[in-house]
């Protein structure tokens, strides 16, 4: 279950679309007390985005002293994320997340359809002098390295390795992440911190404070994929054109190493759309043989001066593996004795796959 906490401190609402604010930014601006307490608020004016005719920014609450709330967790600081409807003079909040120095304690669900829930911002305290500073701000779309416009918003997918909301994805799914959202199947998102990274084999493992109930299973090392073996993939490809439900595709292991013989890859040949990163390469037993991360790229049909199809590629289970148990991760893993029906498989995966909500 969702940690969840309620606070009776006034909250003055903040930023993103879909999810919430884990990660420091060091543009805080301090806006004044909260009331006739002695705690401060603050605007992140680096995290200030245009969201069509709304804004979102966030706002953090630091208290004069760690003190527990009314759920009974020891706090020293709230970062709201809220959305502004600046010519309406309102605000909305879409989430809350409570910090006890740079650990996560709990949070409230993310609101998904702020955009309805705006009331109106009176008066001259912090919560009016928010609104005021994030809808005054000058704001330019983030730009990337090559100098193009940078997606504000990006998706992938994820693997819960254990019942208490821990996330395996993609280093590259969560990189530049300002906040991260994670949403299971049929579940509100909630917000998750990066925990540990291996950028060399693109791994990654994001915390939430969630109980889904569900923990993935992984193949036995000393059965690693083989060629020509049935497999499928479950993802969150497309978000916001396909629809807000996972998709299952099915193929076979094409190769057991992926470009230049890298043997810390397999070759698959399951269909994968972006958003599919980070997702689950499964077995006929339902067992996780891989970690989705790559299809053949624009610049390798160049080279080759034809199309591919179906040429993707996914981290071996067993490299996976290695990492979390690096990492003290304690996950499930199994050596199936009998294949299960497509339709079997499809809804066991589905329960324990995540779709991963980058804030850029």
């Amino acid at each position: 279950m969702i940690r969840p906490f309620r606070t009776a401190l006034p909250i003055l609402p903040v930023l993103a679309s879909l999810i919430a604010a884990p990660l420091m930014a060091e543009n805080w601006r301090e806006i004044g007390n909260s009331g006739s307490s002695l705690d401060k608020v603050w605007v992140d004016t680096d995290s200030i985005r245009t969201e069509g005719a709304f804004r979102t920014a966030r706002i953090m609450v630091t208290f004069s002293a760690a003190r527990p709330n009314s759920a009974g967790l020891m706090l020293d600081r709230l970062v709201h994320t809220d959305g502004f409807d600046c010519a309406a003079h309102k605000a909305a909040e879409i989430s809350t997340v409570g910090y006890l120095g740079q650990k996560i304690v709990g949070h409230s669900p993310i609101v998904t359809d702020w955009q309805t829930k705006m009331k109106t911002v009176s008066g001259d305290g912090t919560s009016a002098r928010g609104l005021a500073l994030v809808c005054a701000a000058s704001v330019a779309a983030p730009v990337g390295p090559d100098g193009k416009p940078r997606p504000q918003f990006t998706t992938g997918s994820g693997i819960f390795v254990d019942t208490d909301g821990l996330v395996l994805t993609n280093a590259h799914v969560v990189r530049d992440c300002k906040t991260i959202g994670v949403k299971a199947l049929g579940v509100p998102p909630v917000v998750g911190a990066i925990d540990t990274v291996d950028p060399v084999n693109d791994l990654a493992l994001v915390r939430t404070h969630a109980d889904y109930g569900a923990a993935a299973v992984f193949r036995v090392e000393k059965r690693p994929a083989q060629l020509g073996e049935g497999i499928g993939v479950i993802g969150y490809p497309l978000a916001g054109t396909l629809s807000s439900e996972p998709k299952a595709t099915f193929g076979e292991v094409s190769s057991v190493a992926g470009i230049n013989n890298d043997y810390t890859k397999l070759q698959f040949s399951a269909p994968i759309q972006p958003g599919n990163s980070g997702g689950p390469v499964f077995d006929r037993h339902g067992q996780v043989i891989g970690v989705v991360v790559a299809t053949a790229s624009t610049a390798l049909m160049a080279s080759i001066g034809m199309v591919t199809q179906n040429v993707n590629f996914a981290i071996k289970g067993e490299i996976a593996q290695i990492f979390m148990n690096a990492h003290g991760v304690r996950f499930r893993t199994a050596n199936g004795d009998y294949a299960l029906e497509t339709a079997q498989i499809a809804e066991s995966v589905e329960k324990t796959t995540a779709q991963i909500l980058c804030m850029k």
